[in-house]
Parts: structure tokens; sequence; C-alpha cells
């Protein structure tokens, strides 16, 4: 999700960005939608909501990467802006599940409300509308591949909730919502510590090069 594509050419040729309206786009949507579920997240106390939200937010970090302006040490600042963006998104991670597992071992005197879990439908919109805006520029950079399949996936945790939300429905299993919210988690952090340790073996090149340089 981290950085250069081929359609739009700046001043430096070997460094170029697509458009920043695109990045815009991309920020507007997720931030509406983890507006939403947190706003959601407060009446319907729901803990997967949150960290559903707090994911998106991340999100809106690596967006923050993108729109970096390419001026002289634009690759060297971008590196750095984006190895300091994953190691929060990695510390989120590392605070959701703590959360989540406190959540499992304790007991809630208000259950969560799984209709407001609905909400997660609007991050799930908002997954796919940057899957789709990314689309291009993923045939020819790894990080906007692997930016692609982790919005991909993302959707797949949102089913995972809806159906989690229609357990605590019917069966009042009201320890799916922080199970959910663990896997969030535990998802977050994966995908954040594998983008670190592949900066760490191929170099600073890794946010430009294709996937098999």
């Amino acid at each position: 999700m981290l950085t250069a594509s081929i359609p739009i050419v700046h001043r430096h040729a070997s460094h170029a960005h697509i458009h920043p309206r695109t990045v815009l786009t991309a920020f507007a949507v997720t931030l509406l939608a983890a507006g939403a579920e947190l706003a959601g997240s407060w009446s319907g106390r729901s803990l997967f909501l949150v960290a559903d939200a707090v994911h998106l937010i991340a999100h809106l970090g690596i967006f923050g990467v993108l729109l970096i302006p390419t001026v002289r040490w634009h690759e060297r600042g971008e590196d750095m802006a984006t190895i300091v963006v994953l190691t929060v998104v990695f510390m989120i991670a590392i605070g959701i599940m703590a959360a989540s597992i406190r959540h499992m071992v304790g007991t809630s005197d208000v259950p969560p409300d799984p209709g407001f879990m609905l909400l997660s439908l609007l991050g799930l919109g908002a997954n796919m509308t940057t899957a789709y805006l990314f689309k291009k520029p993923a045939e020819t950079r790894w990080s906007f591949r692997a930016a692609l399949a982790h919005e991909l996936s993302d959707g797949a945790i949102t089913l995972a909730g809806l159906a989690g939300a229609l357990a605590i429905k019917l069966f009042a299993w009201y320890w799916v919502d922080p199970s959910l919210s663990l896997v969030i988690g535990f998802w977050l952090g994966a995908w954040s510590a594998r983008l670190l340790g592949r900066r760490i073996r191929v170099g600073r090149g890794v946010w430009t090069v294709d996937e098999n340089h």
C-alpha cells in the first residue's frame, strides 16, 4: 500500500506516484467509514467495531505516505515515514489484541448489540473502493499488490464479523465480539510485520521495485 506507480509522472521520473486525487478519494472514503464505525461502537458496545475502525484509521497513515511531495530526498523521507507508520500500526495491533484478550477473560454487564455490527459493511465498502483505486498500480508495483491483497482480505474479516453478529443475535455468544477483535489485531500485526520484515531484507527499494526483482 506504500508507494509508487506509473500513471502520473512528476519531476523525478524515477519515482512517480499515482494521482493525489486517487489517494485522497481512498482517504476520504476510509475516514468516513472509520468515523461511522467508531460512532456505532459507542452505542453498540462492540469491540469488534472499535478494532475495525482503528484498522481503517491505520490505513490512513499509509495513504498519508503516498501524499508526500516528490522533492529532493523524497525516497529517503518516504522510506522513513513508511517505517514509522508501519511500526505504529504494529503497536496498535498489539493494543487491539491485548484489549480483546481482557474482554474475553473478563465479564461485561452490558453485552454488544449485534445490530450495530452491520456498520462494518461501511468498512467493507471502503476496502473495496481502495482495492479498485489501487488495481492499476498493483499491476507493476509489489507494494500496491500487497495493499490490494490486504484490502481484499479485509473483506473476509468483515464477512466473519457479520456471521459473528448473527451468532450473537441467535445464540447470545457474546464472546464472539472480542474474538473477532482479536482476529483483526492479529491480522493487522501480521501485515505490518511482514512489510517491515521485507523492508529489512530488500532495503529501501522494496517500495518501488516489482515483486520479481
